[in-house]
């Protein structure tokens, strides 16, 4: 495996400890980013160089990995390449369509295509605690194996073009509708005349249907805006208007996937795209006029 010669693309807080895991693991890679000052982050870290283009990561890699923030800048990458026997391992969260429709212009292409997307965020990433879902041919996918456990802690291979990120995409989808639900759920205890703290205490320690992981660590970040983003609004909007594309995709009418999508589309135009994920709270304070918030949040950072 030492012989592959690997590139990344997307040096964001995903991308970025992710490309240094695989040079400290031993593995030569050469980076790419949009933003110079990212990739000038990584510079002098043993085994990891600066590519000047996508064309030199091309002409020199055999995998190039891309870990990407939206649909758009993963099918600009894809479409660019060209070279038979290149391998995308895509890390990037697109819809099951999408990744299907990539595998196939690029299988015409000659380039071969693994999705694999990742469960976990930003600390995950960094601390290689991912949970990797995998997808495509047999052959390729063994050529990627020895990457997975630098990558991630766990990895599972669940099929074909569009597997991975069907299970990606509509597991994100329902994360946040639960992240909606639980602002919601706030709202209407506040609206009610309860205590918003006890709330918390009691649903998050009593055990009960709604005790959730996702309750237990959001619904405090609700009342107490976090200073600093654990995971960014603006990848909730995207990660939500995916889910809710692909039921549109089907006919499929489901409001709680297309409620969501439509209160994180308002946070972004409420200037909240840095924040952290939970202030979708403030939208719903917005929306029916009640505090959540323990104090009045600050002022709205631009995105």
């Amino acid at each position: 495996m030492s012989r592959e010669r690997l590139g990344f693309v997307g040096l964001g807080t995903m991308g970025a400890p992710l490309a240094r895991r695989l040079a400290r693991a031993g593995f030569p890679v050469a980076v790419l980013d949009r933003d110079p000052t990212r990739m000038r982050a990584l510079e002098g870290t043993p085994l990891l160089s600066l590519a000047a283009d996508l064309e030199e990561l091309e002409r020199e890699a055999d995998i190039l990995l891309t870990c990407l923030p939206s649909e758009k800048a993963v099918e600009e990458v894809a479409t660019a390449l060209h070279r038979p026997g290149l391998l995308l391992l895509d890390l990037s969260t697109v819809r099951p369509t999408t990744a299907r429709r990539l595998h196939a212009a690029l299988a015409a292409k000659g380039v071969r295509h693994v999705e694999c997307p990742m469960i976990e965020g930003p600390g995950g990433a960094e601390a290689g605690t991912l949970f990797l879902l995998v997808a495509g041919e047999p052959a390729d996918v063994a050529r990627i194996r020895p990457l997975l456990p630098v990558l991630g802690s766990e990895y599972r291979i669940v099929g074909g073009p569009g597997s991975a990120s069907r299970i990606k995409c509509i597991q994100n989808g329902l994360g946040l509708v639960q992240l909606a639900a639980i602002a919601e759920a706030l709202a209407l205890v506040a609206a009610d005349g309860g205590d918003l703290d006890s709330f918390v205490e009691i649903v998050g320690e009593a055990g009960g249907i709604a005790a959730s992981p996702l309750f237990r660590a959001e619904a405090p970040r609700m009342r107490v805006p976090a200073p600093a983003a654990g995971e960014a609004l603006r990848i909730g909007a995207k990660d939500s208007a995916l889910a809710a594309g692909l039921a549109e995709e089907h006919g499929l009418d489901l409001p709680l996937f297309r409620h969501t999508a439509e209160l994180f589309r308002a946070a972004l135009g409420e200037g909240l795209a840095e924040l952290d994920i939970a202030a979708i709270a403030r939208v719903v304070e917005r929306a029916c006029g009640i505090r959540i918030a323990r104090e009045a949040p600050g002022p709205a950072v631009a995105g």
